[in-house]
């Protein structure tokens, strides 16, 4: 991209939020003719750029609690920036370990030693299929990059999740919960884009100097701490005027909104067109706690394991398979090259998941990360057509994937695009497809390598280690006090290679019945097997929605808000249970801000709103909302909602009194409707210590075009 820029006129910029875009925006603007001013709700700049002072007796030293590395490589942009800033970076290790349920499971990818840092891994199925699961992930998910240009095509694999990638490659559980929900965890809420595996060049930095760099010389009466921005309006003539929460107001030619999609969605809404509400509505952010303390609880248990990103989980306590809670702890010893004599371990951890002990901790914080879904990655694409619009611009790592590269290179783009700002340096662009690596002989070698391995023995195994289970009950010699014999799997193996029965010696059957038996399954039932399985898919095809939904209703599961009790049936044990004693509002506790959002399907040509942005309500106290839907087209149309609530751990606290979700809602054409919510978020919320910090909730309402004709009747989809 050309350094080159057109001129553009002396303006009055106003910088709402001093995030990396923010302080990106403003150090280009201060090389201009341009007169910038910054607003911050905070008493501090530098949103995740926050360096505290950590104290070890007599001992004093410095601490990056929220932007603590990145990787000159993606990062080149803040890279330049800091070597013209004369910030000075070095070299730092930056790998990830695992800590299972509190050191049941736990491995780190720093060595050989850290990778089997407990010994009896070497002997374990499930840790050799991790290895595996992890070489051929690494070695053919690049080709999803490939295909980023078709992520809105039809295709299913183009469009597809990271569950589903999963379940299509049939990657263990293993992988899916020991590898690569932490190392999204460490992605996108505090980490660098890249995982550790794949940084070749990490670096980390005192990021206190760089925002000093940038406010050097900037005029003090320019800069608005604690001065929070609640709207903006245009005046007659065009120019913007910003409101903030003191009463104040004051007039600019241009404002940038360096802040969070949904904080930006909340500052242009009241004066917001329909295509700006349209996309910033689609925006979210989830607030994370943040703890600077000491205490090595939050590490793994085996200090073989210790690395610099540790990510400890807990299983889901209905399965004990999948990982529910997942918390990140960094080993600022590592990281930052902090001795520990004399300061002693210094971790920070993100949402932990058991407090660390009080004495230990020298801070807390909270930090925000945007939230991605396929709502916001669309609303990306379309955010170039409200760009520099009515003289606002958009900028924040929400605007790409989140990283701080990102929000740095928006806020360097749109001073440069949109107010002519020049750069010592060349604002490099996102890597392209073109430069992806290329496969080679070697490459392709290794992939043949991985596949035969997948077919010939994972695949294998996968099927006859479950295949014992089933066989208990049938192989009465292959069981003997509660174990397998060793014969058990090589008998269930064979079966499912060659498809035939194995009949033990001592229990065959008559000579006139062994072909049959050795049949499987035996002749004469075939038939019988089949219809069987036609009628259990389709049993289990109608009833899975309304029982995934029953259960998402009861215990919160999937961002679901909970049924409350007495609304279609009490949820307590006890028949005289009485709900109103939950609805008792906490006097003592602070108001929890409770968002609206709304968004309907493509092909649903309806206008679909909350009819309040926002209401704020007391743990145990009711509160009424309303949507309201208008079908915009000239036919009658029959539409179900859906819905959620953010954060996720909310939900089992977010019980509904009444509302229109799950049900068909027929709407004439032309006609419009208002759909009220009932709700309380229940007291007990106030004693769930992953609750702590979290004072905005989301509830999330989207309508689909029910598949039925306008008369009501279920409409078949016609064969092609």
């Amino acid at each position: 991209m050309s350094s080159s820029t057109n001129w553009v006129p002396r303006k009055k910029v106003a910088i709402v939020g001093s995030g990396s875009a923010g302080i990106a925006a403003l150090w280009a603007l201060n090389r201009t003719h341009h007169d910038a001013y910054i607003y911050e709700a905070a008493d501090r700049l530098g949103g995740h750029t926050n360096t505290a002072e950590w104290k070890q007796g007599k001992f004093k030293t410095l601490v990056d609690t929220g932007f603590v590395v990145f990787n000159t490589e993606t990062y080149p942009n803040l890279t330049n920036f800091f070597k013209k800033v004369n910030v000075p970076i070095a070299p730092t290790d930056v790998s990830l370990a695992v800590s299972r349920d509190y050191g049941v499971f736990e491995w780190a990818a720093t060595s050989f030693n850290a990778v089997f840092s407990q010994r009896w891994n070497l002997l374990s199925i499930r840790m050799w299929r991790l290895v595996f699961d992890i070489i051929r992930f690494n070695q053919f998910a690049i080709d999803l990059l490939k295909q980023e240009d078709e992520i809105y095509s039809p295709s299913t694999e183009a469009g597809e999740t990271i569950r589903g990638y999963l379940d299509r490659g049939r990657y263990s559980d293993t992988f899916r919960n020991d590898y690569l929900i932490p190392m999204i965890a460490s992605i996108w809420c505090t980490g660098p884009e890249e995982g550790a595996l794949e940084l070749p060049a990490v670096t980390f930095v005192r990021f206190i100097s760089y925002v000093d760099a940038v406010m050097k010389g900037f005029p003090s009466n320019h800069l608005f701490l604690k001065t929070p921005v609640t709207r903006l309006t245009h005046d007659e003539d065009g120019r913007i005027r910003l409101h903030t929460a003191n009463g104040k107001s004051d007039v600019y030619d241009h404002v940038i909104l360096a802040t969070h999609g949904d904080q930006a969605y909340r500052i242009v809404a009241p004066s917001a067109t329909e295509e700006e509400d349209s996309i910033l509505s689609a925006f979210r952010s989830c607030e994370h706690r943040c703890v600077l303390h000491s205490d090595v609880s939050q590490m793994p248990k085996s200090k073989n394991a210790w690395s610099s990103l540790n990510c400890i989980s807990v299983s889901s306590p209905w399965t004990y398979t999948n990982v529910k809670r997942v918390s990140l702890t960094y080993n600022m010893n590592r990281l930052q090259h902090i001795p520990r004599q004399p300061f002693g371990d210094v971790l920070v951890t993100i949402n932990p998941l058991r407090e660390p002990k009080s004495e230990s901790v020298q801070g807390r914080y909270l930090y925000s990360h945007p939230i991605y879904d396929s709502v916001a990655v669309r609303a990306q694409q379309a955010l170039p057509r409200i760009q520099n619009t009515r003289g606002i611009s958009y900028a924040g790592a929400w605007t790409k994937y989140g990283t701080h590269e990102d929000g740095f290179s928006s806020g360097l783009y749109v001073a440069k695009a949109h107010l002519g700002a020049r750069l010592p340096f060349e604002l490099v662009e996102p890597a392209s497809v073109e430069e992806l690596p290329k496969s080679g002989i070697q490459d392709l070698v290794l992939r043949l390598i991985i596949l035969v391995i997948q077919v010939l023995v994972v695949d294998v195994l996968d099927r006859a280690l479950k295949a014992p289970k089933a066989k208990m009950a049938v192989h009465a010699n292959g069981k003997h006090n509660g174990r397998f014999h060793t014969n058990t799997l090589a008998v269930a193996t064979i079966e499912l290679i060659m498809g035939v029965r194995i009949v033990p010696l001592g229990s065959r059957p008559p000579d006139e019945a062994i072909a049959d038996s050795t049949k499987f399954p035996p002749e004469g039932r075939l038939e019988y097997y089949t219809l069987s399985i036609i009628l259990g898919t389709v049993a289990f095809s109608y009833g899975s929605v309304p029982l995934y939904k029953m259960i998402c209703q009861t215990t919160g599961w999937g961002g679901q808000p909970v049924r409350a009790p007495g609304h279609g049936g009490s949820t307590s044990d006890d028949p005289d249970f009485d709900p109103s004693t939950r609805m008792v509002p906490v006097t003592t506790a602070p108001r929890i801000r409770v968002t609206f959002n709304a968004s309907v399907s493509d092909i649903l040509p309806w206008k679909f709103v909350p009819q309040q942005r926002e209401v704020r309500v007391l743990p145990g106290e009711t509160a009424l909302a309303f949507y309201t839907a208008t079908n915009k087209s000239d036919s009658d149309i029959i539409g179900v909602a859906t819905y959620s609530v953010t954060p996720a751990q909310v939900a089992p606290y977010f019980s509904k009194i009444q509302c229109f979700c799950f049900e068909e809602q027929r709407l004439n054409a032309g006609e419009t409707v208002d759909m009220p919510v009932f709700f309380y978020l229940d007291p007990d919320l106030l004693n769930d210590l992953n609750m702590k910090g979290i004072n905005e909730v989301t509830l999330s309402y989207t309508f689909f075009k029910a598949k039925y004709d306008n008369n009501g009747n279920f409409k078949s989809i016609p064969a092609v």
